[in-house]
């Protein structure tokens, strides 16, 4: 495959090495525009966290194009522009992965397979203080990439999707810190996970199923696991090694598989349609 970027910019140059050192593909050309492609099978669109939604013309000019979309920046959250993107993937066979960029994505692989798929995962998220409470399109957005999180490491498809999000006076109240969200799967176990969405450097995820508490911190480089039995904890947490390949790796590795192979991304325009209408429902009650 040939793969184009869409740059300049650092966010360019980290994907063009993911493609060539992780996975092996040497045909890669970054350039500032669309029109400028050539003889290209996919493109990847990066982008940071300050500008959500600002790209979603590059998305629409890609399927246009015909070419393969790997996301990797914040996801529109217009439900109608991407209403237009679905329609123009499903008229033209284009595949579009959203792959938001999280490092925590690991220690979620990692809770989920080694306790069994959640039916229901409650997804609360947490802040310190009213200064770092972010903005309504910042919360819509950080959810969404927690639930292409779980979309992505969980074995099996949602069933439904269900919660109570009251965004409405959220930037406004300097009292309520979070929010929830329930996701039903296709088996029989339940559980909670936390994140914390602020702070790439120290995450922490916690996982509570029964009476077991999970804890899993990202310091660095790497994930500390500590197993809390009711109010006992272990008092040597086990150390595992967090390789920050791996979450690129897995990425591009489905991502070529759909194109090539036919797969379904485990979070593509119609997951992202259908989880936005959903929300809107959500922030409406």
């Amino acid at each position: 495959m040939k793969f184009g970027i869409i740059g300049p910019g650092s966010m360019a140059a980290t994907w063009e090495q993911h493609l060539r050192r992780t996975a092996g593909v040497h045909e890669v050309v970054i350039t500032p525009r669309i029109s400028m492609l050539q003889h290209v099978d996919a493109v990847i669109i990066p982008g940071s966290g300050d500008e959500p939604g600002r790209q979603t013309g590059l998305l629409q000019d890609a399927l246009k194009s015909g070419y393969h979309v790997l996301w990797v920046a914040p996801p529109p959250l217009n439900a109608a522009d991407v209403r237009s993107c679905l329609d123009i993937a499903e008229e033209s066979g284009m595949v579009v992965m959203f792959a938001m960029w999280s490092y925590y994505s690991t220690a979620t692989q990692w809770l989920f397979s080694h306790i069994a798929s959640p039916k229901k995962i409650h997804i609360h998220r947490e802040w310190s203080g009213p200064k770092h409470t972010p903005d309504v399109q910042t919360l819509n957005r950080i959810l969404l990439e927690e639930i292409s999180i779980c979309l992505e490491w969980c074995k099996s498809e949602p069933v439904q999707l269900e919660g109570d999000l009251p965004f409405g006076n959220l930037a406004d109240d300097q009292e309520q810190q979070m929010h929830l969200l329930h996701m039903k799967f296709g088996n029989g176990s339940s559980a909670s996970i936390f994140m914390n969405p602020f702070g790439l450097e120290n995450r922490h995820s916690r996982f509570a199923i029964g009476q077991k508490l999970a804890a899993v911190c990202q310091i660095n480089d790497h994930i500390v696991k500590k197993w809390l039995l009711g109010d006992e904890q272990q008092k040597t947490p086990h150390i595992m090694r967090f390789d920050y390949s791996e979450p690129a790796q897995h990425l591009l590795s489905r991502f070529i598989r759909c194109v090539q192979n036919g797969e379904k991304p485990a979070f593509g325009i119609t997951e992202l349609d259908h989880l936005i209408s959903r929300m809107d429902r959500f922030s409406h009650r």
